[in-house]
């Protein structure tokens, strides 16, 4: 399973920054569409694209491994 962690980049940037960021905000600087943004953080196995991952990767200053969490799936008995 491929779990994103968007919120926990979003949490920490804000955190850093000291100043709240929204959906829009990263909409603003990365033009990737903030219901997008919504789907990659609550969506399991959301297939991005390649390019937004960059996107996303440079606006938070993080590598992919920041981003992503894979877990494997439990096989059944």
């Amino acid at each position: 399973m491929v779990l994103f962690n968007l919120k926990t980049l979003i949490q920490k940037k804000s955190f850093t920054d000291k100043q709240k960021y929204s959906y829009k905000d990263i909409e603003k600087a990365t033009g990737i569409k903030s219901y997008r943004l919504s789907r990659i953080n609550t969506t399991t196995d959301y297939n991005i694209d390649i390019k937004d991952l960059e996107k996303l990767c440079n606006y938070f200053k993080c590598t992919p491994n920041d981003l992503i969490t894979i877990y494997p799936d439990e096989k059944p008995e």
